[in-house]
């Protein structure tokens, strides 16, 4: 039975184990059995058991890799590998390192440098016996062994076989076994050094060597396999098992034959460039690693002209020389001068030095020199490092450095060699943005035609292409000298030749490689080919170089042979020589080492003998011989279809990369878009945003800021037209252009979609094949102009009809505007997206890929591509699109810091050619192409330069030509002011370049600069400028440039005093205008030229200039002011300021500073947090005094003490304010307001301790007075407390309960009061009503007034009379005839402020208890006087005197009863008999307290507790109050920043809540209003519900319970350590007071009473205390409960309301109120939002219409106004108005201002009964603004 249970137990075991395979993927019926009977295990339970030794024994079985895995998880043989127990192993003094889970070969590394340092130690110890050494080896040669198996298959599992291999091979070289995973023998401290070392050094290199060619670094692997050893042994049959290795995992040769192959492959290798690039410091950006980024950053080359230093500054300065189009860049090198080679004279002994008798010795014995080194020994070849550059090169980078050498010159790269795979290479894109102009003649058989012009891209162009190859060397001889010779009559070195400075006898990265060069006539007689024609240049003798010349003679229509050697040629020249012979092209064979050779002159082919040749005549023989040959033969090639040859030869060809095909597909496939439209009519049916309608918005756009009153329509009416016919022309271009058509889908698809690269092709072939579409119609075109303008001039000369003349003209404009239409390219589609970007933003239409639109322009800008910023054919600046450009830029780079730099010159005067020149930009330089409008650039600049020049990037704004002859008839003469304008108030630095010396051209360029620059020091705005003197003959001479610097300085001063006349200034000079230097800011340039374009090269001196400039350019920005370098945040405001200001006409009265407008405002804001800090401390401290003043404690404040109370709060004050100017982000902007800033807090700091010392005399005087009052009353205490005290000594002893000594103290009380009474003296009477009745009599003067007094009734009220109490005053002599809802509301408004100003003055003289004084009468009528003085002078109604007087009478009556019962109750309390009566509870305690001994402390303290508790009651809630408004100022936004911010919170509440009656009053008493909104704001912040407000109480009452507590603690305490006093009460009550001085009011008079009684136990006093005063706590926490506002003396928000007093002028014409948070403020006054004038009820003149102009608007308009009987005055200069006027800053302003305008509309019926007005006629309100949304209003707000 037990045995058939063991078997079911045994069974289910199985299963389980059965069960666990199967759930790692196992096949339980193979595995099973396996585990079961090799391992032994029977239960799942036993496999955690398993030791990776029983592991091994089972892997033996595995039939899958993927087993192998789910065994090792099964087994958990990893986490066993990683935690081998090496304590069991070694001894506890030398632990082994752990061996980990090694995933990468760094942790093989790691660890078998562990292993290494382990054996070592465990070796070199004292004492180490051998076995111990032989036992430490056993187990980390296993530990090594688990880690090498554990990276293994990490790498297996990750796919990784080539690093799998490299452990393996090396691995192998010390003995490990991939069968056994183990190694052979035991592995020592060499061992592990040896595989650590060899693993590190391996992956190094491989890893370099992958990154250049993956095939090669695989094949670098295998001899490394077979090499390495631990003792560098020669390879041995044993080591050469490996390749079994080598086989499994590449597949390859057997190996017998691999070794010397894999040697082989790895020898053919150049290790020399290799070394080049190391040498050159250009290996990390080898291959094609180097892009734009690298060529136009700014690095610290370009702050210096100097030479490098060592060759790894090589790149860097080729770079820059080529940027600045320098062809001396050929020549740079670098010279070694710690190299003995560059000596330039040997080192000789002294005697060598002496003169020799024996010319023989001269020459006799001559040293002779070492042999000239090879480059690696040298300097470098200039071509090799022009060569390693292009190798390092992208194919962006590429195109630019082809671009630039074609500029200066200089031959190109056709052909090249990879000196790594030897693949060659024909760089096509890099060719692909040359263009070339030239002239040739045109002919028809025998006649010669006219010269036909040719500008185009020189890839595209079919031309006869003649190629030169050498056979064999000459010394001789050199083809590229032949070349230049041939191209320039060796005026220039277009080829580099072997007599170029810098050329060295070896070169290395030449060799086969083919460069191109182009010939191109430019129509002279001295031409020396009449056509364009290449010339190719093989260098390198031809033999060897079979690919490329196959590649030649397919494409060449001449072929040129220099040959050398002919007798001794091999058989590969002379076979190469017949394949020339045999082709069908001409064959012109140079022969170097013959001088005569008979004319042998076949059809095709020809020699010439050039040994000792006349250079001339050979160059003319080879000229004639090449241009005979070139008019024979009809072969042409553009680049364009040779790369169909290069794909034939197998040859690489950089445009077949996919991303450069998929670019090239689309863009042709978007041009043949283009191609189905008439060229002229492209722009207006595919381009549709960007034609008339484009013109015509702009236009209306402009009207918008240029206003006028149209007959009876108001300004406001005139501008919601225009925004109507605005947006109407915005639905018709959104109709055109929407859905997108093909092309712009297309474009956009493409750009949104495609990776960066990717764009890049796309744009540039885009570029080249719009270029190619419109250049032969333009080219038509402008024939026809020019014959047609000729004809004209002709026409006039002969002085023919004149309207033959007007339809010549006529059609001379026709053609011009075909022109302009027929001008199309990648600007325009770029400018279309930008059109459909503002036209969606404007119509507010949200589309997600097309809030995408500026993305993609940033990014473009990124990655070196100008982006236009004014549209040049409108004139106009899309704000929207250029700042969300901006915005897509901060998001991309960070708000980094930007330094503006423009030009501004004549037309066609080289402006972008010398920014192209000066930072490698791509600004259109085409002649019949220049810019229009504005573009931008941005450069990076170097992180080593950003710190020293304080700026990121560099924005360069290139714009089109001043006084452009296409532009005088079709824009305004204002037109170049404007752009010289924005370009100089956007710029940080503006170079004006002047061509020539033409007087009138320098004078249009002057005097537009100098009015621009005048205009931005009137803004506050300080560019500088340079002057480029461009074209200037004989400029070396210093004395001429002194002569020529005068009259420049002149003109500028004759300039500037003209430009002062225009903007109405009083300025003479120059430097007045801007700090100017004449001998540092201006700079002569050399022509552009050396020589005749289109050959000629670009001067050295033009380049040099450049560098120069540059140079000044930085340094002059490195010593800017950090003000004025912006961040592309400030940027992108200030162009929107620029703009919005140029679209007025006054452009200094229109700029608004937006940038320094949002510094103030946080300037304004933190000034608000400073000044809250020094309000809120010095409240504190009022407290405290106010306390110490009525205990008594303080009988003096001085203005040092008080300074000395809030010193260090206003040193921390000053330190934030210092530390704000010093690091805010705009100190540079901020700096202007710092001493104001500092003043305001010094004049509120004294202001606020001048009120504080005011308040503490004040008090002190009342308690003074109460002190003198109280003498007498203390007399009689101090008799009464003698007395009480002696009653008490004879009751005491009969221990008496409390109701008989409430019986005895009642007998005597009575007696004492009657003789305290007797012996007072009786207070005097004063008869109040007679006093008034006396007051008023004097006051008011009128006959029969005593009656009217005395009749007045008791009690009587006061209401407000319009027709009684109301003035009519006459207005431009004509009588008001009615009074308005709006003056009886205003007058209403003041008699009710009078009436409560007289009764909050009368409060708070009951509160301080004062006595009656006949001087609160002359108060009352002050204060009625003050009221009817407050209605402005021109108001068309005032107060009339019997206003003054039923008012007067009424306050005094009223006044009357308050001030009887005041004295009254003064008299009461100050009479001696009636204070004692009313102190008997206390004297009863005090008696008590004298009579029941130790029962009497309790008493004793809820007496003390009686009398703290008023105190701590008024403490409780003057500290709550401070704590509200803290609060509040601190949540909530409202409170937390300037009067600006507070403004439009409270117009926010205001549109919330639609109350007509809360809007009238706010904009009648604006101040009062302030202050009803805040008091609104604590009150629901405080009773909403919440319990907040007992909150608030419960918190100050714990801190003020806490002192009180401390206070009795300490109290006690001192009275314990004084031991020799015997009044411990009094001594107690002492330092109880004192303790509390600051805290409370609790005078210590007021304790006499209780200051003699015996108390011994003091401990008890202070538990008594306690108990008392917890009481005291609670009973205050039940009286929270029903709290309110009402029980602050001190109400929280009139704390709140003193921070926001600041300034309360209001605008004169619309009534706005100022919003400068600082009282007294600099400058003028300003508001957020200017209103409606129907606000104030300002009619149309003569009617009773409302005005509904906005005086933002008006004073842009050609507006009128009045002021009195004055004159009328514009708008525009309104502050002639008077001083009222005069100090207000009112901005002209285009934006919506919505909220004023939905008030008008919302609330007109009020507004129209309000002001007995109509908004009718010139008033009637726009259609516009009815549609204004309250969510519009609100948006506006959140805006602000």
């Amino acid at each position: 039975m037990a045995s058939q249970e063991d078997t079911r137990e045994g069974d289910g075991k199985a299963q389980l184990l059965a069960e666990e395979l199967e759930n790692e993927g196992l096949d339980a019926g193979y595995w099973l059995p396996k585990v079961m009977q090799i391992l032994g295990i029977k239960c799942r339970e036993a496999l955690q058991h398993v030791e990776y030794e029983d592991y091994l024994r089972l892997e033996c079985e595995v039939r899958h890799p993927w087993e192998k895995r789910a065994l090792q998880k099964l087994l958990k043989i990893r986490d066993k590998v990683s935690s081998i127990n090496v304590e069991r192993t070694f001894q506890a003094e030398h632990p082994l390192p752990k061996s980990p889970i090694v995933t990468h070969l760094e942790e093989l590394i790691k660890t078998l440098q562990q292993m290494k340092e382990h054996i070592h130690t465990v070796a070199d110890a004292p004492g180490t016996s051998a076995s111990a050494v032989h036992e430490a080896k056993k187990k980390i040669t296993l530990t090594s062994s688990l880690a090498i198996y554990s990276l293994l298959q990490s790498l297996q599992e990750r796919i990784q076989k080539d690093m799998e291999l490299l452990v393996l091979l090396i691995a192998s070289s010390t003995g490990y076994q991939v069968e056994s995973s183990t190694f052979q023998h035991l592995l020592g401290h060499p061992e592990f050094q040896c595989m650590a070392k060899e693993m590190a050094a391996a992956h190094e290199e491989y890893v370099n060597l992958k990154e250049q060619d993956a095939n090669r670094a695989e094949a670098s692997l295998l001899p490394l396999g077979l090499a390495v050893t631990p003792e560098s042994q020669e390879l041995s049959p044993e080591q050469k098992k490996r390749l079994n290795l080598l086989q499994k995992h590449s597949g390859g040769k057997e190996s017998e034959t691999l070794e010397p192959d894999l040697h082989s492959l790895i020898s053919r290798s150049n290790q020399e460039f290799l070394q080049l690039l190391k040498r050159l410091g250009l290996q990390s950006y080898y291959p094609r690693k180097m892009g734009m980024g690298d060529f136009h950053t700014i690095c610290k080359t370009s702050l210096q002209d100097s030479q490098p230093s060592k060759d790894t500054e090589l790149p860097c300065y080729f770079l820059q020389k080529l940027l600045t189009v320098d062809y001396q860049v050929r020549y740079l090198t670098c010279w070694d001068q710690n190299n003995p080679k560059s000596a330039t004279l040997p080192q000789t002994k002294a005697k060598e030095h002496q003169h020799s008798d024996y010319f023989e010795n001269f020459l006799d014995n001559l040293p002779e020199a070492a042999p000239e080194y090879a480059n690696r020994d040298g300097h470098v070849h200039p071509m090799d490092l022009q060569m390693a550059i292009f190798h390092c090169a992208d194919d962006f980078l590429r195109q630019t450095l082809a671009t630039k050498l074609a500029f200066c010159q200089l031959a190109l790269p056709l052909l090249v060699p990879n000196p790594c795979t030897s693949h060659i290479e024909f760089p096509l894109y890099a060719l692909s943005q040359i263009q070339r102009s030239w002239k040739e003649v045109e002919k028809s058989g025998k006649e010669t035609g006219a010269k036909s012009y040719n500008n185009k891209l020189i890839f595209q162009a079919q031309t006869p292409i003649v190629s030169f190859i050498r056979i064999g060397s000459s010394a001789s001889s050199s083809k590229s000298q032949l070349l230049n010779a041939l191209l320039s009559k060796h005026k220039h070195n277009t080829f580099f030749h072997r007599q170029c400075r810098g050329s060295t006898r070896e070169r290395l990265l030449m060799e086969g490689v083919v460069e191109i060069a182009w010939y191109c006539p430019r129509g002279s007689p001295d031409d020396t080919f009449e056509c364009c024609v290449a010339f190719c240049n093989l260098h390198g003798d031809a033999r060897d170089h079979g690919a490329q010349l196959q590649f030649l003679q397919e494409i060449s229509a001449v072929n040129v042979a220099l040959v050398s050697e002919l007798e001794h040629m091999d058989n590969r020249g002379k076979k190469l020589l017949q394949d020339l012979w045999q082709s069908q092209r001409p064959l012109i064979c140079l022969l170097t080492e013959k001088e005569n050779v008979a004319a042998r002159q076949a059809s095709r082919t020809m020699t010439i003998g050039i040994k000792n040749r006349n250079e001339a005549q050979l160059m003319d023989q080879l000229t004639k011989s090449i241009k005979d040959l070139v008019e024979g033969s009809n072969v042409r090639f553009s680049l364009d279809t040779c790369m169909d040859k290069a794909r034939q030869h197998g040859f690489i060809v950089d445009a077949d990369q996919p991303a450069c095909v998929t670019a090239k597909a689309e863009a042709k496939e978007l041009v043949d878009l283009l191609k189905k439209e008439k060229l002229s009519e492209i722009k207006s049916k595919l381009l549709p945003l960007q034609g008339k309608l484009w013109d015509q918005w702009c236009k209306k756009d402009k009207e918008l800021t240029r206003l006028q009153e149209k007959r009876n329509k108001s300004i406001e009416h005139h501008r919601s037209q225009i925004e109507y016919e605005k947006n109407a022309i915005r639905r018709k271009q959104i109709e055109q252009a929407f859905p997108l058509n093909p092309l712009m889908k297309s474009f956009l698809g493409f750009l949104q979609t495609q990776p960066a690269d990717t764009k890049k092709y796309f744009l540039q072939w885009v570029k080249v094949f719009m270029d190619e579409l419109s250049y032969v119609r333009l080219e038509e075109l402008r024939r026809d102009y020019h014959k047609l303008w000729s004809e004209t001039l002709a026409k006039k000369k002969s002085k023919k009809k004149p309207k033959v003349i007007s339809d010549l003209l006529s059609h001379l404009d026709a053609l011009s505007d075909e022109i302009n239409d027929s001008s199309i390219g990648l600007q325009h589609l770029l400018r279309e997206v930008g059109q459909i970007y503002e036209a969606l933003q404007l119509m507010e239409t949200k589309n997600y890929n097309y809030v995408k639109l500026p993305e993609i322009a940033a990014e473009l800008m990124v990655s070196g591509y100008p982006m236009e910023l004014m549209d040049g054919d409108a004139s106009y600046l899309p704000l929207q699109w250029v700042g969300a450009i901006f915005d897509s830029l901060i998001e991309r780079l960070g708000d980094k810091r930007v330094f503006v730099l423009s030009v501004l010159g004549i037309q066609s005067t080289g402006k972008s050619t010398l920014l192209n020149a000066m930072f490698g930009l791509q600004f259109n330089v085409s002649a019949g192409r220049c810019t229009r409008g504005a573009f931008m650039q941005l450069i990076p600049v170097g992180e080593e330069l950003q710190q020293d020049l304080g700026f990121d990037f560099v924005l360069v704004v290139d714009t089109e030509g001043l006084c452009a002859i296409e532009m005088a008839n079709k824009q305004s003469l204002n037109h170049d002011n404007e752009l010289a304008t924005f370009v100089i108030g956007v710029s940080n630095l503006a170079v004006i370049n002047v061509f020539g010396e033409n007087p009138s051209e320098m004078q249009d360029v002057l005097q537009i600069a100098v009015q621009a620059l005048l205009r931005m020091k009137k803004v506050n705005l300080s560019p500088s400028c340079i002057f480029v003197h461009q074209n200037v003959g004989a400029i070396s001479a210093q004395e001429q440039n002194m002569e020529g610097q005068r009259r420049l300085q002149e003109k500028l001063d004759e300039m500037t005093v003209v430009a002062a006349q225009q903007e109405f200034c009083d300025i003479s000079s120059f430097s007045d205008v801007i700090g100017f230097d004449v001998n540092t800011h201006i700079h002569y340039f050399a022509h552009l030229w050396e020589g005749n374009p289109p050959m000629a090269p670009p001067n050295p001196s033009y380049s040099q200039n450049v560098q120069q400039l540059k140079s000044k350019i930085l340094q002059a920005a490195q010593k800017q002011s950090q003000h004025s370098i912006l961040r592309l945040s400030s940027l992108k405001v200030l162009i929107g300021d620029l703009w919005n200001a140029l679209l007025n006409e006054n452009f200094v009265f229109s700029f608004k500073n937006s940038l320094e407008i949002a510094v103030y405002r946080r300037l304004e804001s933190a000034f608000s947090q400073w000044t809250w800090k020094l309000r809120s401390h010095i409240l504190d401290v009022q407290m405290r005094l106010d306390n110490r003043i009525r205990n008594g404690d303080l009988q003096n404040v001085t203005r040092e003490e008080l300074e000395g109370l809030v010193q260090e709060t206003s040193d921390a004050i000053e330190k934030k304010v210092e530390k704000y100017f010093r690091e805010d982000k705009d100190r540079e902007i901020l700096v202007q307001w710092k001493s104001s800033t500092e003043l305001k807090l010094k004049e509120l700091k004294e202001a606020l301790l001048r009120e504080t010392k005011k308040k503490c005399e004040n008090l002190i005087e009342l308690q003074k007075e109460q002190r003198k009052l109280d003498a007498r009353k203390l007399e009689y205490e101090a008799e009464l407390l003698r007395r009480s005290r002696e009653l008490a000594l004879t009751l005491i002893r009969m221990m008496l309960n409390s109701v008989s000594l409430r019986e005895n103290f009642a007998l005597v009380w009575n007696k004492w009061i009657a003789e305290a009474s007797c012996a007072a003296r009786p207070p005097e009477r004063i008869d109040v009503d007679a006093e008034i009745d006396d007051v008023l009599l004097e006051h008011f003067k009128e006959p029969g007034f005593y009656a009217r007094i005395r009749s007045f009734p008791k009690g009587r009220g006061f209401s407000f009379d319009i027709e009684k109490h109301v003035m009519k005053k006459k207005h431009f002599g004509i009588t008001t005839r009615w009074i308005c809802d709006a003056d009886v509301i205003n007058f209403q408004y003041i008699t009710d402020k009078i009436i409560a100003r007289v009764i909050g003055n009368i409060d708070k003289k009951e509160q301080e208890k004062r006595d009656y004084s006949r001087n609160f009468i002359y108060e009352i009528l002050n204060e009625v006087q003050e009221g009817v003085n407050s209605i402005p002078s021109n108001a068309k109604c005032t107060f009339n005197r019997e206003y003054c007087i039923d008012l007067s009478l009424y306050l005094c009556k009223m006044a009357a009863e308050r001030f009887k019962a005041m004295h009254e109750a003064f008299q009461k309390a100050n009479d001696a008999a009636e204070y004692l009566k009313s102190k008997r509870k206390d004297f009863f305690q005090w008696f008590q307290i004298s009579c029941q001994g130790a029962t009497s402390i309790t008493i004793f303290a809820l007496f003390l507790c009686d009398k703290i508790e008023p105190a701590l009651r008024q403490a409780l809630y003057e500290k709550t109050a401070k704590d509200i408004a803290e609060d509040m100022q601190g949540r909530f936004p409202d409170f937390r920043g300037s009067r600006a911010n507070l403004e439009i919170c409270i117009l926010r509440y205001l549109a919330d809540q639609e109350n007509f009656e809360y809007f009238k009053q706010y904009l009648k008493f604006p101040k009062e209003f302030f202050q009803s909104y805040i008091e609104k704001r604590v009150k629901s912040h405080c009773l909403d519900g919440s319990g907040r407000l007992e909150r608030f109480l419960d918190s100050s009452l714990n801190l003020l319970f806490e002192k009180i507590l401390s206070a009795v603690s300490s109290s006690t305490q001192i009275v314990k350590d004084r031991k020799d006093r015997e009044d411990k009460v009094s001594l107690w009550l002492d330092e109880f007071c004192r303790e509390l001085t600051e805290v409370i009011s609790l005078p210590r008079s007021d304790l006499k009473g209780i200051e003699h009684h015996e108390v011994t136990d003091i401990e008890f006093l202070s538990s008594a205390m306690a108990e008392a005063l917890a009481a005291l706590r609670d009973r205050l926490k039940n009286e929270f409960a029903d709290a309110d506002m009402s029980s602050f003396s001190t109400q929280p928000h009139t704390i709140l309301a003193e921070q926001f007093l600041g300034c309360w002028e209001e605008c004169p014409f619309c009534g706005a109120v100022c919003t400068n948070s600082m009282q007294g403020h600099d400058g003028d006054h300003q508001v957020v939002f200017h209103r409606p004038r129907a606000l104030m009820g300002t009619m149309w003149q003569r009617t009773n219409h409302l005005v509904t102009d906005i005086c933002s608007r008006l004073v842009a308009s050609d507006g009128l106004f009045k002021v009195g009987d004055s004159d009328l005055i514009p708008y525009k200069k309104y502050r002639d108005a008077g001083p009222r006027f005069a100090t207000w800053n009112i901005l002209p302003d285009s934006s919506m201002q919505a909220y004023w305008k939905w008030f008008v509309s919302h609330f007109r019926t009020q507004l129209e009964a309000l002001y007995n007005g109509k908004f009718q006629g010139k008033g009637e309100i726009p259609e516009a603004w009815q549609r204004i949304t309250k969510q519009q209003v609100l948006s506006e707000l959140d805006r602000r």
